[in-house]
């Protein structure tokens, strides 16, 4: 399998949660908290809605970051 890796600066596309539509997209680098409230993941690739500058896609490439920042954060909680 042949994985593109995105880099910061690049364009995309991605439908936007919060315009509710299909918006072009910047790869940027962001602090993002998970879902839960529970932490955050620092200095991720993430694509970045062109018109409400949210979060709107996260690239394959930056998920073992997120899994790395998860782990620490239940680790930390648990002592």
């Amino acid at each position: 399998m042949n994985t593109k890796l995105n880099e910061k600066g690049e364009k995309s596309k991605a439908i936007c949660e919060s315009c509710r539509q299909i918006v072009s997209t910047t790869f940027a680098r962001r602090d993002v908290p998970f879902s839960d409230g529970k932490g955050e993941v620092k200095d991720i690739l993430v694509a970045v809605c062109g018109l409400c500058n949210q979060v709107v896609a996260v690239p394959a490439q930056s998920i073992p970051a997120i899994r790395e920042a998860r782990l620490k954060e239940v680790k930390a909680t648990k002592a």
